[in-house]
């Protein structure tokens, strides 16, 4: 039986008492953007950002008579590409009130928020980087101008099953029937990039493919470290492949994009620039009431410099 004490002040009585809330707020929701991170910067000028490519001729035997007149001429002419500029925008309205009150982790409100909406719009960069979308205009009514994504522009080293690769134009990637990665298929896609004359060093897929990619190329053998570690891995950071070695790199962001989610994408990232119309910039709107209202936007599009450096594994699944 419980000893009561008659006349004793207990905790359920005090009045008053100050609240144990941690001055920190815990967010582990995540912020990476591999590919954007991957990419170089590059600027445009107009919302219709263009540049040009070329490539060499095909090596051939060349033997020449002595002293024979040159009488055989040579001409190369450049390819013109194009990509629009994507406009993608968060913003925020805080009351006066809502900015003026004191909340344990955040100092103001509206920089806190606006700290937040920033990284959203990374993230939702990221996503349109790796969208399976072809470019449109802006049509003025309820349509802003979208750019080409990255599976639209894997022209020369597309590898699927039985789905189809983008036009370019106008028609955006067919998903195929979804098959398990194999080692044979990515050397397969290796040796393409290789013969026109790309140098990639990279993988990057989706959790779940990485996951399943490392599996594959590991022959699904869990390898055990020195004793000393007391851990196992089961895990391929680089694959050394016969023109290189290749970083495994996963993308979260990629696992929302439907059909990038099934892709496994070889890079080159010299070949792969966001070019920036206007960079990202926070700017605080009119004030039209007891409220802060801003909003932090980027005006961008994807440069695909060349798309023979690169190539695709798709209609990819885990299991």
């Amino acid at each position: 039986m419980a000893n009561v004490v008659s006349g004793q002040l207990r905790d359920a009585n005090i009045k008053g008492k100050p609240r144990d809330l941690m001055d920190t707020i815990f967010n582990v929701a995540p912020t990476d953007t591999p590919f954007l991170t991957m990419c170089g910067k590059s600027t445009a000028s107009q919302t219709l950002h263009e540049w040009q490519t070329d490539t060499l001729a095909s090596p051939a035997e060349n033997a020449v008579m002595e002293g024979a007149d040159t009488t055989t001429f040579s001409e190369s002419y450049t390819t013109e590409l194009s990509n629009r500029t994507q406009i993608l925008k968060k913003a925020i309205n805080v009351s006066g009130t809502a900015q003026a009150v004191k909340q344990a982790g955040v100092n103001r409100q509206y920089a806190y928020q606006m700290a937040l909406r920033t990284k959203e719009l990374k993230k939702d960069v990221e996503y349109a980087l790796l969208q399976n979308k072809v470019s449109r205009a802006d049509n003025g009514s309820n349509e802003g101008r979208l750019m080409t994504g990255l599976p639209c522009w894997m022209q020369t080293n597309y590898a699927a099953d039985n789905g189809t690769k983008s036009d370019g134009a106008s028609t955006a990637c067919v998903a195929g029937t979804a098959r398990v990665p194999t080692e044979a298929m990515l050397k397969a896609l290796l040796t393409d990039i290789y013969n026109a004359g790309g140098n990639p060093d990279r993988i990057m897929m989706a959790p779940d493919i990485r996951v399943k990619m490392s599996e594959v190329l590991s022959g699904g053998a869990t390898k055990m470290e020195r004793a000393e570690k007391k851990k196992a891995t089961a895990v391929i950071d680089v694959y050394v492949s016969d023109f290189g070695a290749l970083k495994l790199v996963p993308n979260r962001v990629q696992a929302f994009e439907s059909f990038s989610r099934t892709c496994a994408f070889v890079l080159d990232p010299q070949y792969w620039k966001v070019a920036y119309l206007r960079p990202f910039r926070e700017e605080r709107l009119a004030v039209t009431g007891d409220s802060l209202k801003g909003h932090v936007l980027v005006e961008c599009t994807l440069e695909a410099r060349n798309d023979a450096s690169s190539g695709v594994l798709a209609d990819l699944k885990s299991a």
